[in-house]
């Protein structure tokens, strides 16, 4: 195992990485929408993991409001592996699913993951 293989399961080991979005819209009546979205994964030292997805969505106009809300959470294992010089975090979940994204530490508490930024946190 390489030397920056084994620094990236050191800063993720025991973290977990959130990341939040949120998009709205009105419209000139008054009509509109509003999303978020709330993801999680829990990187255990075991290398055991937890993604959980959390969204809420409502849409409003005509005097209706019609919310939804859902979550989701999954189970599994991960890892980092590299590929042509680029670190990844792969999970592979109790369904046999899997997941590898690329993923970079940018400083204290902030993860590069896909395309996004996260913001990483110790477990508490």
């Amino acid at each position: 195992m390489s030397y920056l293989v084994n620094q990236m399961i050191n800063s993720l080991s025991n973290k977990v990485l959130k990341l939040e979005k949120a998009n709205s819209d009105r419209d000139y009546s008054g009509g509109g929408w509003y999303e978020e979205e709330k993801y999680q994964i829990y990187l255990y030292p075991d290398f055991s993991a937890i993604y959980i997805r959390e969204s809420f969505r409502s849409v409003s106009g005509g005097g209706l409001y019609l919310p939804n809300q859902s979550s989701q959470k999954e189970y599994g294992k991960w890892n980092i592996c590299e590929e042509n010089g680029k670190l990844f975090l792969e999970m592979i979940f109790d369904d046999n699913s899997k997941a590898k994204l690329e993923t970079e530490n940018l400083g204290t508490g902030i993860q590069k993951l896909g395309d996004h930024i996260w913001n990483r946190y110790l477990i508490s």
